[in-house]
């Protein structure tokens, strides 16, 4: 790894003036991936930013806007009462409109325009009025069907639930952005009493908004929550049912139209440019979390959103490649820390040199995990290996230690010891496998 130069810590400097919590991630990037880039030309990316609105909690633009549930008997009468003033008053108002749409619709004799079309501003105020106050979550027993029958468990923009083998896009995001909560004290998830209650309608939108898909495959939706009230027994029930829905990860992933990548900072970008759209990922959270590896691997394709547009992550990573001409390019580190996100396409012949399995020219899939895992982190420690196994085709066991699901990989993949064992090196596990 390279040592840090002046000019690395100027350009690491930089992008600290335009983004907080993000001091390891920006020496490391000015380091590696923007290390043969000047401060002008960095300054020039993160000018495409916007700034970040500052609200209290969370401040991420997919991120939840309350922490708690209010469920006194007060609070509720208001809730109640400010849904049925907005239900009437807005019904008021559409009246005279409707009623007059219907003698025109009358008189020209297009009858069945009046019951067909007429009612859907109404319903359309029902919904959004009472959407005010309503939750996403989805019913246990879809849980377990989708396990038995290896399919997705989607959610549509009305917060109902589906079982799906095609025709859905997967939500690939920070849990920390998207759920995440900052007090004064401490940061973590929102209070119990909201998280049992599923995602707050309004909260499920700005994330759903952005995915343009009619279903959407979400995490933390699709897999029940461990709650901390829980008894042992219950913690192992539902254990046992994440571990199922983990089982179908490389159904879910592999099936899917497309990945959505919702990264924090990508959001706030406001470039046409891919080389920007690069520069930003190469800074931001989701790209330095292991889940995604796996999310990207596996997906037909990966888009990646900004605050106004969308980009497709295989283009972008054709274009690095078509520009790179060597090593000494100064965007070959970045080609080279996106790269192994997707399957190796044939015609990269020299990153195609790279993965393959010496004495061959087919890639080689632990070199390409070894790589693609590469600063990637995960606050659950048997994910370091749990993570794996989707790519690798495997079945977790619920109630596996760290040590046996890497004992299984090494016994699946006998030939491929040397490269999980560096793989352990790297991420500093103590391991027994040779």
């Amino acid at each position: 790894m390279s040592a840090t130069t002046p000019s690395n810590a100027a350009v690491a400097e930089l992008i600290q003036e335009y983004e907080a919590n993000i001091t390891n991630r920006s020496r490391r990037v000015a380091r590696i991936e923007l290390s043969k880039w000047t401060t002008e030309e960095v300054k020039g990316v993160m000018d495409q930013l916007v700034p970040r609105t500052r609200r209290k909690g969370s401040d991420e633009p997919c991120g939840p806007e309350f922490n708690h549930l209010n469920t006194s008997l007060k609070s509720t009468l208001m809730i109640q009462f400010g849904i049925w003033s907005i239900l009437i008053l807005g019904t008021i108002f559409l009246l005279p409109m409707q009623i007059g749409a219907a003698l025109y619709l009358l008189l020209h004799g297009r009858l069945s325009a009046i019951w067909r079309e007429l009612p859907k501003p109404t319903a359309l105020l029902f919904d959004w009025s009472t959407g005010l106050h309503a939750f996403v979550k989805a019913p246990m027993p879809l849980v377990k069907k989708s396990i038995e029958r290896e399919e997705a468990l989607c959610v549509n923009r009305k917060g109902k639930f589906m079982l799906r083998k095609h025709g859905y896009a997967v939500l690939s995001h920070v849990w920390g952005e998207t759920m995440g909560w900052n007090s004064e004290h401490s940061w973590g998830p929102v209070e119990l009493g909201l998280r049992k209650r599923g995602l707050a309608y309004h909260h499920f939108l700005k994330f759903f908004g952005r995915c343009d898909a009619e279903w959407l495959w979400v995490d933390v939706l699709a897999m029940p929550a461990v709650y901390e009230d829980m008894s042992t027994t219950e913690k192992a029930n539902i254990e046992t049912l994440r571990t199922g829905i983990i089982n179908c990860l490389h159904a879910v992933y592999s099936r899917a139209d497309k990945v959505v990548c919702l990264d924090g900072l990508l959001l706030r970008l406001q470039s046409g440019s891919m080389v920007d759209v690069a520069v930003i990922l190469s800074l931001g959270r989701w790209i330095n979390r292991l889940w995604p590896f796996t999310e990207t691997k596996l997906a037909k394709r990966v888009i990646l959103k900004t605050e106004d547009a969308a980009f497709d992550l295989d283009e972008i990573i054709t274009f690095l490649y078509e520009t790179v001409y060597n090593e000494d390019h100064r965007y070959f580190h970045i080609f080279a820390r996106l790269a192994p996100l997707r399957p190796v396409p044939l015609g990269f012949r020299i990153w195609l040199d790279y993965l393959a399995r010496p004495g061959t020219s087919e890639p080689d899939l632990f070199r390409e995990i070894y790589s693609g895992c590469e600063n990637r982190l995960c606050d659950v420690e048997i994910d370091q290996a749990r993570a794996l196994f989707p790519v690798l085709g495997l079945k977790w066991i619920a109630g596996w230690t760290l040590q046996e699901g890497l004992h299984h990989i090494a016994d699946t993949y006998p030939d491929d010891k040397e490269l999980l064992v560096k793989y352990c090196h790297y991420r500093s596990i103590q391991h027994e496998i040779l």
